[in-house]
């Protein structure tokens, strides 16, 4: 795993595992600090453990963004993970079209596609091919529930 700043934002990269070392990334002193886990692999529950001690010992806020199937998977799995005020920005939601066999993945962002604290209902776009239609890859149920224990 390997954690990089730019602008303020953390991009978190690779695998969360219970090889991670945490406490090696130096992290500014602050309430809030901005993970963009855009390009986490996977998470497993070893390092979810690590990184809900991590940020506990941190005393921050995480703002998570661009959140990956896997971390979302968890958020729904692990409470404690969106706990210490936790907010999330945006999530990825795999889709893919049975008939042409086109993959897509929808960013959904906080106050725009899903209100903290609601039972989100959407739908996906049409496939931009004739005659297809999108379906999630995943179950919209049990992948979006988390947001309706969210804080707003």
């Amino acid at each position: 795993m390997e954690i990089q700043a730019t602008d303020g934002t953390y991009f978190v990269s690779g695998d969360i595992t219970e090889a991670c070392d945490l406490g090696s990334f130096n992290l500014p002193i602050s309430t809030s600090i901005r993970f963009d886990l855009g390009n986490v692999r996977t998470i497993n529950s070893c390092g979810v453990r690590e990184w809900i001690s991590w940020i506990k010992k941190l005393k921050i806020s995480p703002v998570y963004t661009n959140c990956p199937q896997s971390v979302v998977m968890q958020f729904n799995m692990v409470k404690e993970l969106l706990s210490n005020n936790a907010r999330v920005e945006s999530i990825r939601v795999p889709a893919y079209c049975e008939n042409c066999g086109e993959q897509k993945v929808f960013v959904l962002t906080s106050g725009t596609d899903f209100k903290p604290g609601e039972k989100l209902e959407y739908v996906l776009p049409r496939c931009d091919k004739e005659g297809c239609s999108l379906e999630p890859d995943v179950d919209f149920e049990s992948y979006l529930y988390f947001i309706e224990e969210l804080k707003s």
